[in-house]
């Protein structure tokens, strides 16, 4: 189980993305957005499971 989630955003615009994650059998994971940090054109998206 995963108890916290940090996500990275990087601006470049690709043609086609990746899934983040793929086994979430179509189940919706509510998070709740605790933390944002930027640094060097970049944002650190940290969340945790409502």
């Amino acid at each position: 189980m995963i108890d916290q989630y940090y996500i990275t955003v990087i601006p470049t615009i690709l043609g086609s993305g990746i899934r983040l994650f793929e086994n979430v059998n179509g189940k919706e994971i509510p998070l709740k957005l605790i933390k944002t940090q930027s640094y060097n054109g970049m944002t650190d998206l940290i969340y945790i499971r409502r």
